[in-house]
């Protein structure tokens, strides 16, 4: 699919869309061939909608945390022809969310504690410390999606350099542990 034949189709499904944002609607149908649509254009993108303050509407193009995607998100965006009443949005932005709701788990914001480690090429090596009891597949994807929405998916893609998770018992120390606002005030910084 050509970057015009998806600005085509998201034309086609926004009454879909608009729908099944304002609406509660079930019907997901616009959402998936949406999907499907960017998908075909790059295998690594996605889409994500949302409401934004003024009751408009938003789509976001996010690579879901794939730096492989970045030149075809800067490509599929560049120089866009205005939509009525939407958004286009390169990237999931910052805007922290306190609780990530995944597969039945809500992954809290707040429990999150990492540490850094600043690579020879200006990118950060990151370390999560998991309380035992969360340390299961669905729970660090909650902590990957609870970082690019506190310094941003592009950042996330560009600046992180490796991210890895270890357990945090329950009588461990957690002296020198920082947040992700802390990691955010750092990356802001450098």
């Amino acid at each position: 699919m050509t970057r015009q034949e998806f600005w085509n189709a998201f034309d086609q499904f926004r009454p879909g869309l608009e729908r099944l944002i304002s609406s509660k609607s079930q019907d997901f149908a616009a959402y998936h061939a949406l999907s499907a649509s960017l998908h075909e254009y790059n295998e690594f993108l996605i889409p994500e909608i949302t409401l934004d303050t003024q009751d408009g509407y938003v789509l976001i193009i996010s690579c879901d945390g794939n730096n492989r995607g970045i030149p075809a998100v800067e490509r599929l965006t560049k120089d866009l022809p205005g939509y009525s009443n939407w958004t286009i949005v390169k990237y999931r932005q910052p805007g922290p969310m306190e609780v990530i709701p995944l597969k039945g788990q809500n992954v809290k914001r707040k429990d999150l504690l990492l540490s850094w480690e600043k690579t020879s090429t200006d990118k950060y090596n990151l370390t999560f410390f998991l309380k035992w009891y969360l340390d299961t597949q669905v729970y660090r994807s909650g902590v990957i999606l609870h970082m690019d929405h506190t310094i941003g998916e592009y950042d996330a893609m560009t600046r992180i350099e490796a991210v890895q998770f270890k357990r945090l018992g329950l009588f461990s120390s957690k002296d020198g542990l920082k947040t992700l606002d802390d990691l955010k005030v750092e990356i802001d910084g450098h």
